[in-house]
């Protein structure tokens, strides 16, 4: 009876019929309409398309969170990544699941015919006032009425517009891939002050600012407990520093419960960032970067419990994707 339940699951495939009982959690075939475990959020947008701004994002659970909820007929996607978006997926009224099909005719949800269904994607600031489009249900499974599995693809075309965002979904409820954490051994040639540029004893914060630094205007600053107040707290992976007038916030990916030594790269501004990288944020004296990119790197995090009690951490971040860097370094013991 298995010989047979596979050869029809591939006929089915072959023939481009979507089947809920075919995938690849429960069979083990993997093919174009059921490549595997691992969850992806694919968006293809050409080229004066308002949403994607002709880009191509990919998402896994090992760069963004993928959170996907189906209530009735209802479908919704978010993604938090380098980028934040949100998927809305409406099935026609007279169905209370996702059921495999192709759904056109489409408008944006939930402005949309009740009938036909609706849907709409949206996200960094951007979202279509009106849309027509599409999408595909290629299969689809639940246990009870929780959904398991999905694959899905979807079109788009704001304003009455020809230009296309386009998207793919493939969803398992169990797959475990997680985000990478800090990198050790930190890599070699990442900033660090020059020999004999900070106190040799003692907490100390140091600034070190190129030209053109819109945060710390060019200047180069240390300040030690005799010329300013350092404070410096820990709770959960989230780090925040405050020397003088400045301010400091620097957060651990979200899988970690502490800050941990290592390289926290590819950040982007605190608190807008990317929870699966983690980020980080300097700013004082009435200035800050609305985006930056940067990282930091933690040389040294001592706990007795759950509290902090020794820190050694560099930072470097870039303003609005300009080049000038504002560089720190923060010696600190409780």
């Amino acid at each position: 009876m298995r010989v047979v339940t596979l050869v029809r699951c591939v006929l089915a495939c072959l023939m481009g019929v979507a089947a809920a009982s075919c995938g690849a959690d429960k069979s083990g075939i993997t093919g174009p309409g059921n490549p595997g475990p691992i969850n992806d959020v694919r968006l293809e947008s050409d080229l004066g398309d308002y949403i994607g701004g002709g880009q191509t994002y990919d998402y896994s659970q090992a760069n963004a969170t993928i959170t996907v909820t189906a209530q009735g007929g209802h479908l919704s996607i978010g993604i938090a990544g380098d980028e934040g978006w949100s998927g809305d997926f409406q099935m026609p009224s007279a169905l209370n699941q996702l059921q495999p099909g192709n759904y056109t005719g489409l408008e944006r949800y939930p402005f949309n015919d009740p009938v036909k269904g609706g849907l709409s994607w949206y996200g960094e600031g951007r979202g279509c006032n009106t849309l027509s489009g599409s999408f595909s249900v290629d299969s689809v499974r639940y246990v009870g009425e929780t959904l398991t599995a999905l694959d899905l693809r979807f079109e788009q075309h704001c304003e009455g517009g020809t230009p296309a965002l386009r998207g793919t979904i493939h969803w398992r409820s169990g797959d475990t891939t997680a985000p990478p954490g800090p990198v050790r051994p930190i890599p070699g040639g990442l900033w660090r002050p020059a020999p004999g540029s900070t106190p040799s004893t003692g907490n100390y914060v140091y600034l070190q600012s190129d030209a053109g630094d819109y945060i710390g205007g060019g200047a180069t600053t240390t300040y030690t407990p005799a010329t300013a107040s350092i404070a410096v707290t820990a709770s959960g992976g989230h780090l925040s520093v405050s020397v003088d007038s400045w301010s400091g916030d620097f957060q651990a990916m979200a899988t970690l419960s502490e800050i941990e030594a290592g390289y926290y790269a590819d950040l982007r501004r605190y608190p807008f960032h990317n929870p699966v990288k983690g980020g980080l944020s300097w700013y004082g004296q009435g200035r800050g970067c609305n985006t930056l990119l940067g990282w930091f790197a933690v040389d040294r995090a001592s706990y007795t419990g759950s509290a902090l009690t020794a820190l050694d951490l560099r930072f470097e971040q870039h303003c609005e994707g300009g080049v000038p860097a504002l560089h720190g370094a923060i010696h600190w013991d409780a």
